[in-house]
């Protein structure tokens, strides 16, 4: 047998067996099984080239394979995860995987639903103004609520009421803009703070989460 073709062989072999135990390549196996099979089914370079037709398809389907692996397992971490907005990439590759013709398509495809993703989870990430807000709006409490003597109450009461107002300008000026660059019309949706992959990041308890909600709409108004 010919150095080179039994190279190849040997290649498409190991390629097989990597995949063959896992519970995740399993798509892949098959995959890499059909393409050794092809591969042992000759007996030179000769006749592989001849079959270069098939072997441009099982390449295709190949490669189609591993995408539909890889995207599957990511889907399900996420979705465990509760990170929904992430496994929506996931989702739509597999939903449209199987119609691939071509390598090319397959990279056009995925590389433009996760350009979509990326938005997507930008823009659900804007609700994390509220939670770098806090030190701001501790230090307004501070000032509304500190006990100390009457004298002073004026100058706190300034001190919050400066603060609020930076904050408010800070938000109609630059932030809020900013953030309707990437979505047209985007407010900041407290609801979302409660679910799990905002929330699980925000380390206080309900109680102290809506009285920081309360402050932050009059800190912060859209």
């Amino acid at each position: 047998m010919d150095t080179i073709f039994n190279d190849y062989l040997l290649y498409y072999e190991a390629r097989m067996k990597r995949r063959q135990h896992s519970n995740v390549y399993t798509h892949s196996y098959q995959s890499e099984k059909a393409m050794y099979g092809l591969v042992a089914s000759c007996s030179s370079l000769e006749d592989l080239q001849a079959k270069s037709d098939e072997f441009r398809r099982l390449s295709v389907q190949n490669a189609i394979a591993l995408v539909k692996d890889q995207e599957t397992y990511r889907k399900k971490v996420y979705e465990n995860c509760k990170e929904f907005i992430r496994a929506e990439a996931s989702a739509a590759i597999l939903e449209k995987i199987d119609g691939m013709q071509t390598d090319m398509e397959i990279v056009e495809m995925v590389n433009q639903v996760h350009q979509q993703n990326n938005i997507d989870i930008t823009v659900d990430q804007l609700v994390d103004f509220f939670y770098s807000d806090f030190i701001a709006m501790e230090n307004i409490e501070v000032y509304q609520q500190a006990i100390i003597p009457e004298a002073w109450r004026k100058e706190c009461n300034d001190h919050a009421q400066e603060a609020m107002d930076s904050g408010k300008k800070i938000w109609q000026e630059n932030q809020l803009p900013n953030a309707r660059n990437w979505k047209p019309g985007w407010t900041l949706d407290y609801k979302l703070l409660y679910e799990d992959r905002h929330r699980r990041l925000i380390p206080v308890n309900d109680v102290e989460m809506e009285k920081k909600i309360a402050l932050h709409k009059l800190y912060k108004p859209c």
